[in-house]
């Protein structure tokens, strides 16, 4: 089975020949790790990608600099080499978007735009319409590409919850979510939402803004995937949970492989998983826990 029709499976629910793999982000020194290579481009992350029998590449936005502290032109946006990995590769090719919090934080400053968020004032419902609008521009030019999925990340939680009231979410974050998730969705692909932290009081959420999966699942922070899996594994493909502390601290290869297996076991039944790290694999891991994890090619 190719990785294509695996990952397009595993998200409608159906159980594909074995559980799908990705991961959000790959950087470039772990490539290197790996490979041995001096420089990293499309032919050793692909190279890299095959050794590690990944089905997914999710690719970041590259982004003008901005000048005026507003939103940058959406024209010259980009995914790095975004049409090679449609044609030159067998991969779901995934690209990701940015949401308010992350835009906030970046245009503003956390102070200006955690201060907005708890006045929840005008300055923060226009900062929300002009992300979506942006986001909807990316999404008609990504898709237009090649592109086969959409993820919107936006860490709108930390270890003990959301990072504001729920209710102020349900009332300025979520319609536009909702919106988003719905441009992805009218466009033929499937739309992730992805977050770092405790999400756990609001899945419901997540779900109702018509998202057909979450990327992250941060155990430390609470995020039981046997109890998700459990509660919500019909109405939401779950990707990742393994946490990156097994990738970076010293493992046995028989403690890695008893975790993996442990979180297959739980997670895959029915389908509706994808295997892989809540953060993706940054500068730090270890090749030899790669190895144990993902597999001899590593």
């Amino acid at each position: 089975m190719k990785a294509r029709e695996r990952v397009a499976l595993t998200i409608g629910h159906r159980t594909p020949d074995r559980v799908p793999r990705g991961e959000i982000y790959i950087d470039d020194a772990v490539v290197r790790s790996v490979l041995g290579c001096a420089t990293v481009g499309f032919e050793e992350r692909r190279e890299f990608a095959r050794r590690l029998g990944l089905d997914i590449i999710c690719l970041t936005p590259r982004y003008p600099r901005e000048s005026s502290g507003g939103m940058p032109d959406a024209g010259p946006v980009g995914w790095s080499e975004l049409d090679r990995w449609v044609r030159e590769s067998d991969l779901f090719v995934f690209v990701m978007l940015d949401g308010p919090f992350g835009w906030g934080a970046r245009l503003w400053g956390y102070e200006r735009f955690f201060s907005a968020l708890v006045r929840e004032s005008a300055e923060l419902t226009g900062l929300i319409r002009a992300v979506e609008d942006f986001n909807r521009r990316l999404m008609e030019k990504a898709v237009g590409a090649g592109a086969m999925g959409v993820l919107l990340a936006d860490d709108i939680a930390y270890r003990r919850g959301p990072m504001a009231h729920p209710d102020a979410l349900r009332r300025h974050f979520f319609p536009s979510l909702a919106r988003q998730a719905a441009a992805a969705a009218g466009r033929g692909v499937p739309v992730f939402f992805h977050s770092d932290g405790n999400l756990n009081d609001l899945l419901e959420d997540i779900i109702g803004a018509g998202f057909h999966g979450l990327q992250c699942l941060e155990a430390a922070a609470g995020m039981d995937i046997g109890l998700i899996k459990e509660k919500y594994g019909t109405r939401l493909c779950l990707w990742g949970n393994l946490d990156p502390v097994e990738l970076l601290l010293p493992r046995s290869r028989r403690e890695l492989q008893e975790t993996v297996q442990a979180l297959i076991e739980v997670a895959s039944p029915g389908g509706g998983f994808i295997f892989g790290t809540s953060s993706g694999l940054i500068e730090g891991v270890r090749p030899e826990n790669l190895q144990a994890v993902y597999g001899p090619g590593c």
